[in-house]
């Protein structure tokens, strides 16, 4: 059955392969040729991209389980600048469309802000934004091709994610695209950096569910205090520094942090620290990342025991809860890309770490390779394998089901998975 699924879903693929393209022109570049000498249009600007993909698995929980589906990742971005003087006015807006996040699937507008920039000063942004703690931070998606699905946030729907365990390696609790001051530096000599300010994480409203809170798509013994916990008055900073040439050596060098305050309505939780390195060196059409992000005790509770308990229906009690020597997860990453122009070729392998006390920890573990195939710069195909193999343990299991300890009565096993994944990419 999955044979016959596989080849379903690469019939798109070879049909655009076997296309004769021609010199196509992405939807944004027809767009503006269009629109020269037309006021207000001549100064706005498309882009985009969707992903299809068709994804087959089979996962070792308590007993071998076959998943398949298919998924959809869209993103359309409109901006608009105008140039005065020698400073830029304008905005940006970006939707973006999901299948498998919510039923149903889900279309929202997740980027929207107004910014002015100079050759001199950088640029100002307002609004919903990234932070400049996540738009510094480096890891080895930078250099990943195909799906790339450790960053594409569909690992939790595709993989049965084990309590605690961690399957991103962005910083855990950065405050999202929520409402922002954003200053980004220009680039002297090689060197940048960026500011940024955030009231609340309340209102990061990127597929956020509790009244736009935090998500629960992850256990809470990854992302939680508790079910009410979010960020005040958040800070991040980046650093970076640039040398070489694209055609032969480079390299890159990043630092991202974040400080901010932890708030829960219902215990005392730590605030947040927390800090992204990384690295990118690059060869001609060769690249090798290294990242790392540590996030240290960020919202962690305040008091650690190992005194609380929970009884399950048999009667038998377990230890539940944080207890000493506990942190929010380490993660670090490697991979190396080549990126012709028509073949793209990649490897990587991540490690997270997440203590729950002293003698309680969860791990993740995933290795990945990936082959793209650019048909021409609107049209690619792909296909992309992951490994994943993530141990969680009892305390987490159990803390995941007492519901009166912050739990949501739901937990999952440790699990393993291989993961095959081919699709299609469409610039706009």
């Amino acid at each position: 059955m999955y044979k016959k699924l596989l080849v379903f879903s690469l019939l798109p693929c070879i049909c655009f392969a076997k296309a004769d393209v021609g010199d196509s022109k992405l939807l944004g570049e027809f767009l503006k040729e269009k629109s020269q000498g037309v006021p207000l249009l001549e100064d706005l600007s498309i882009r985009g991209d969707l992903t299809l993909a068709f994804v087959a698995s089979n996962q070792y929980l308590s007993e071998k389980v076959d998943v398949s589906s298919f998924s959809l990742d869209g993103n359309v971005y409109i901006d608009y600048k105008k140039v005065i003087d020698g400073v830029g006015f304008g905005f940006e807006i970006g939707t973006k469309a999901r299948s498998g996040m919510i039923k149903g699937g889900a279309a929202i507008v997740d980027t929207s802000y107004l910014f002015a920039d100079s050759d001199k000063l950088g640029q100002f942004r307002i609004g919903y934004s990234k932070s400049a703690g996540s738009i510094f931070s480096v890891s080895y998606a930078d250099v990943m091709t195909g799906y790339n699905l450790v960053d594409s946030g569909f690992t939790p729907i595709f993989f049965a994610q084990p309590s605690g365990s961690i399957l991103g390696t962005g910083f855990d609790k950065d405050d999202g695209k929520s409402l922002k001051f954003v200053w980004l530096s220009p680039t002297i000599s090689g060197w940048s950096m960026g500011l940024s300010y955030a009231p609340s994480s309340r209102d990061a409203h990127l597929f956020k569910a509790k009244f736009n809170k935090y998500e629960r798509d992850y256990s809470i013994a990854q992302n939680f205090a508790d079910k009410t916990s979010y960020i005040r008055d958040s800070f991040t900073a980046g650093i970076s520094y640039e040398y070489g040439d694209p055609e032969a050596f480079n390299m890159k060098v990043a630092v991202a942090g974040w400080l901010a305050q932890g708030r829960s309505s219902s215990t005392r939780i730590r605030n947040v620290r927390g800090y992204n390195v990384g690295t990118i060196f690059g060869y001609g059409k060769y690249k090798l990342a290294l990242g790392y992000t540590d996030n240290i005790n960020s919202m962690i509770p305040q008091t650690l025991t190992n005194n609380f308990t929970w009884n399950d229906a048999r009667g038998i009690s377990h230890v539940v809860g944080m207890g000493p020597g506990a942190n929010n997860g380490k993660v670090c990453n490697i991979g190396i890309g080549y990126f012709g122009d028509k073949w793209e070729l990649s490897a990587g392998y991540f490690h997270a770490v997440k203590k729950w006390s002293n003698d309680d920890r969860v791990n993740s573990n995933i290795a990945t390779v990936a082959v793209q195939y650019n048909v021409d710069k609107v049209v690619s195909a792909f296909v992309e394998y992951n490994n994943i193999r993530a141990r969680t343990c009892d305390r987490v299991y159990y803390s995941e089901l007492d519901k009166g300890d912050g739990g949501d009565g739901s937990a999952f096993e440790s699990n393993r998975a291989n993961l095959f994944i081919v699709g299609a990419k469409i610039k706009i």
